[in-house]
């Protein structure tokens, strides 16, 4: 089962060992699986130096994200309401950023000021 967590473009901070790139984003969504749900982003840049970062990050320091950042009152009550209703079907999460390939993280969530999102890659 997959729930659309915000209908158009936002934008998310991805941090890795340089630093935080922010990067558009045309979807999010979360998918329900056997005993784990999957918060899917996909990207998509709005600028050539957008762009530039994305490939920076994911062509040679995908191993290096720590976090990803999402600044979206929507997509916080969204995600929070799904994983409440299926808490008990919901062992872990994973993210799934989606660059011209995808890009699987295990994660922890985290609320953030009154409407971000933290998802921190588990080491």
């Amino acid at each position: 089962m997959i729930r659309s967590l915000r209908k158009g473009q936002t934008s998310v901070e991805i941090w890795y060992k340089f630093g935080e790139d922010s990067i558009g984003a045309k979807q999010t969504e979360i998918e329900l699986m056997d005993d784990h749900a999957v918060f899917r982003i996909t990207l998509a840049p709005v600028s050539g130096d957008q762009s530039y970062d994305a490939e920076n990050i994911f062509l040679k320091n995908s191993q290096t994200i720590t976090k990803v950042i999402i600044r979206d009152s929507h997509i916080r009550k969204n995600a929070a309401r799904f994983l409440n209703t299926y808490t008990d079907r919901i062992s872990y999460v994973n993210l799934e950023l989606v660059h011209n390939k995808s890009h699987i993280f295990a994660v922890n969530l985290k609320p953030l000021d009154n409407d971000g999102l933290e998802l921190q890659v588990k080491i």
